[in-house]
C-alpha cells in the first residue's frame, strides 16, 4: 500500500509539473447473457454470464527524458482472470523510465525481448489474461556507439492455468531472475549479442499442479517413484504438508543476425543448465535460425525450431512458435498445441506478387517431439505426409498447410483475399484427439465512389476429429461442418453495422450463432460498439500461448474505447 501511495503521489506531481505531458487511453467492456458449457453442438448447457472490465492506461512524459506508464483494471469481474475491485489489485501495471543519450534505466514492471526470446520475453496480452513480467531493476549502456551493455534484476509471481477453459487462472510459482547481456554491431559481421540469465523457480506441488498435470514433468516424477521415496512421500502428503522446491536455471544465450549475398539470416541458440524438480541438475537447449532472401521477385522465409528442455517450467521466455497464426475466424480455432519445452519444427513463408493488383502467399509449417527411447526412428517425410499408425502418434506431430490469392481490382474499387487452410494434428496420447479441418476463408471489400464501402467475410470448414483407444482403434468420431459469414456497411467512416452468422453441424446436429453490432465513431479517438446475439466460443491464442473463449448466448455487449 505505501509503495502504491508512492506511486500515485509521483503521478500527481507529475501533472502539475508544467513540464509533464499525459495522455489516456481507455476501454471498458461489458457484457450479460449466457455462457455455454461442453461441447456447442452435442449436449450444450448454459448459466448465467457476465462481465464488466474497465482499463486505463497512463501515459506521462516529463520532459524528454522521464516515461511514466501504469495501467489500472477494475473489472468485476473481467473476461478472464480475477476480480479487480479493492484499492490494492486496481494497479494492474506500472513503470517508470529514464532515457538519456548513453543510459536506459527501468523500474517497476519490466517487458523486455532479448533476441527472438529464447532466454527472455515478457510480455502482456490482455486479450487471454497472460503477463509474464517480472518486477525490478533494468538498465543499458552504451559504451560506445556499436557496444551496449545491459543487465536486469527481479522478481515475480507467474499465474497460469491447468486448462485453456478455465475463466480464471488455477496455477502458480514464483520466481527471481538476474540477467546481463553486451550487445555489439559491426558494418560487415552484423549484430551480436550474449546474454547469461540466472533464474531461480520456487515450486510449490499444491499451486503448481505438477502430480495433476499430465505433462512430461509429470511423467518424469512417475518414473522416478521407482526409485526415489522421497518422490513418493511428496506425492502422497503434498496437499496436507508444505513442500517447496527451489529450481536453479543457468542460462546462456547467443544470438547473431548478418547477411550472406542475397541472405538475411538471423541464429539464435541458448545452453541451459536446469534442475529437474526434486531431482537432479540436466542441460537442455534451445534453437532458432530463420532465413530470407529474395529470388526472382518471390520472398521465401525458412524457419526452424529446435527446443528441448522438457523438464522445465517456461516462464520468463517465449520463443517464435513457427507456425502462422492466421486471421480466419474458422481456421484459428484449430491451434496447434505447442510445446516450448519438447519440439521440432520447421516454417516456409513465400509471398510473390504476379502482376500489378494479385498477390499470392503460401505457408507449410509442421512439428513434432523429439525421440525418446523406445520411439520409432522416423524422417522429415513421415511427418509431412502424416500418416496415421501406431509409431508417429509418440511424437505428437503438426502440419499446417495455406495458400492464399489478394488484391485490388475494378479500378481498386474491390479488394478480395481467398484462401485454402488444411490442418492436421495426431494427439493420441492423454485422451488427445486427431484433429483434421480444411478451412476455404474468404475476404471482400467493395468501396463506394462516395466513400461508403461493404465488407463481407464469408468462411467454410469441414472438420474431423477421431479419439483412438489404447490399440489405436477409433472409440469416437466426429464431423464438423462449419459456415461463418459476417456483412458490414460503414457509412463515410461515421458508423459501422455488421451482421454475423456462424453454423455448425456436428453429426447432424445444428447449431447456430447469429449477432448484430453497430459502432459508432464519436470522433477520431472514440468508438462505441454495441453489440446483440450470440457467438461461439473456441480458443483464442498469442504467440502460442492460448485462453478458451467461452460461448455466449441471447445477450448483449457494449464496448467503448476512447484516447485523449
Amino acid at each position: 500500500m505505501v509503495l502504491k501511495a508512492s506511486i500515485f503521489s509521483l503521478l500527481w506531481m507529475s501533472v502539475i509539473n508544467a513540464q509533464t505531458e499525459m495522455n489516456f487511453s481507455y476501454e471498458m467492456k461489458y457484457g450479460d447473457g449466457k455462457q455455454v458449457t461442453g461441447t456447442a453442438s452435442d449436449n450444450p448447457d448454459t448459466l448465467d454470464y457476465n462481465y464488466f472490465e474497465n482499463l486505463l492506461d497512463i501515459n506521462t512524459f516529463y520532459g524528454d527524458k522521464i516515461y511514466i506508464y501504469s495501467q489500472l483494471e477494475y473489472s468485476n469481474p473481467p473476461v478472464y482472470g480475477n476480480n479487480r475491485t479493492s484499492i490494492d489489485s486496481i494497479l494492474n501495471t506500472f513503470y517508470i523510465e529514464y532515457s538519456s543519450d548513453r543510459n536506459n534505466i527501468k523500474l517497476g514492471d519490466l517487458y523486455e525481448l532479448y533476441g527472438r526470446g529464447l532466454g527472455f520475453y515478457t510480455l502482456q496480452e490482455q486479450a487471454i489474461d497472460y503477463n509474464n513480467s517480472i518486477k525490478g531493476l533494468s538498465f543499458k549502456y552504451f559504451l560506445r556507439e556499436n557496444i551496449e551493455i545491459s543487465s536486469l534484476i527481479g522478481k515475480g509471481a507467474y499465474f497460469y492455468r491447468s486448462n485453456p477453459s478455465k475463466r480464471e487462472t488455477d496455477l502458480q510459482l514464483n520466481s527471481s531472475v538476474l540477467l546481463g547481456s553486451v550487445n555489439y554491431s559491426h558494418d560487415a559481421l552484423g549484430y551480436f549479442q550474449y546474454m547469461n540469465t540466472r533464474q531461480q523457480l520456487l515450486i510449490d506441488p499444491a499451486l503448481t499442479g505438477i502430480f495433476e498435470n499430465k505433462t512430461e514433468i509429470f511423467d518424469d516424477l512417475d518414473e522416478r517413484l521407482a526409485t526415489d521415496s522421497n518422490i513418493l512421500n511428496i506425492l502422497l502428503n503434498y496437499e496436507t504438508v508444505e513442500f517447496v522446491d527451489t529450481v536453479n536455471i543457468s542460462d546462456q544465450n547467443f544470438n547473431w543476425n548478418f547477411y550472406l549475398g542475397p541472405f538475411d539470416i538471423y541464429i539464435d541458440k541458448s545452453w541451459i543448465n536446469y534442475e529437474k524438480i526434486f531431482g537432479n541438475e540436466v542441460f537442455g537447449s534451445r534453437f532458432y535460425t530463420s532465413v530470407y532472401t529474395d529470388f526472382m521477385g518471390t520472398g521465401i522465409t525458412y524457419e526452424y525450431k529446435n527446443y528441448n528442455t522438457p523438464y522445465l517450467i517456461n516462464t520468463i521466455s517465449n520463443p517464435p512458435i513457427v507456425y502462422r497464426e492466421g486471421s480466419s475466424v474458422l481456421a484459428s480455432r484449430n491451434a496447434h498445441t505447442l510445446n516450448f519445452g519438447n519440439e521440432i519444427g520447421h516454417q516456409v513463408d513465400f509471398n510473390k506478387n504476379l502482376f500489378k493488383n494479385i498477390n499470392v502467399l503460401g505457408n507449410l509449417s509442421f512439428s513434432y517431439r523429439h525421440q525418446k527411447e523406445g520411439m520409432v526412428d522416423l524422417s522429415i517425410l513421415d511427418f509431412l505426409t502424416m500418416s496415421e499408425n501406431s509409431e508417429i502418434y509418440a511424437y505428437y506431430p503438426f502440419r499446417q498447410m495455406y495458400l492464399e490469392m489478394n488484391g485490388w481490382s475494378l479500378s481498386e474499387r474491390l479488394y478480395y483475399k481467398v484462401g485454402v487452410d488444411y490442418f492436421s494434428e495426431l494427439i493420441f496420447l492423454n485422451s488427445g484427439k486427431n484433429t483434421y479441418a480444411f478451412t476455404v476463408p474468404t475476404h471482400w471489400v467493395w468501396k463506394f465512389a462516395n466513400g461508403n464501402s461493404v465488407t463481407t467475410y464469408l468462411e467454410i470448414q469441414s472438420k474431423t476429429e477421431k479419439q483412438l483407444d489404447q490399440y489405436f482403434a477409433i472409440a469416437n468420431e466426429k464431423n464438423y461442418i462449419n459456415q461463418y459469414m459476417s456483412f458490414s456497411y460503414n457509412h463515410f467512416g461515421k458508423w459501422t453495422l455488421t451482421g454475423f452468422y456462424d453454423q455448425e453441424v456436428v453429426n447432424n446436429k445444428v447449431h447456430q450463432w447469429p449477432g448484430l453490432d453497430f459502432s459508432f465513431y464519436l470522433n477520431s479517438e472514440s468508438q462505441i460498439s454495441l453489440f446483440y446475439g450470440d457467438q461461439k466460443g473456441g480458443l483464442v491464442c498469442a504467440n502460442g500461448i492460448c485462453a478458451e473463449q467461452p460461448g455466449f448466448e441471447d445477450g448483449f455487449k457494449v464496448t467503448f474505447r476512447s484516447i485523449f
